[in-house]
């Protein structure tokens, strides 16, 4: 005997379509924990570029070169005044 689940009691995606989609209807896919499909971004990042570590590798990157920048033009400051 095969277990039959209701799908139907499920929570649903919901999410809404373009404005310029000939669809009407929201998602009906069923939901994961953060109330989305997995269509509609419900699974996790865990890799890749839009990941949290990713972006904070990136952003503290961009603060390492900018404050290595901002050094040395003062540094090109101060040669330049004595030479």
């Amino acid at each position: 005997m095969r277990f039959k689940m209701d799908f139907s009691r499920l929570p649903k995606c919901g999410a809404q379509p373009k404005k310029n989609s000939s669809r009407v209807h929201p998602c009906r896919h069923i939901a994961l924990k953060n109330g989305r499909c997995y269509y509609h971004q419900g699974r996790p990042l865990k890799h890749g570029y839009y990941s949290e570590i990713a972006c904070m590798e990136r952003s503290e990157r961009r603060q390492f070169i900018n404050s290595t920048r901002t050094s040395l033009l003062s540094l090109n400051g101060l040669i330049n005044e004595k030479g």
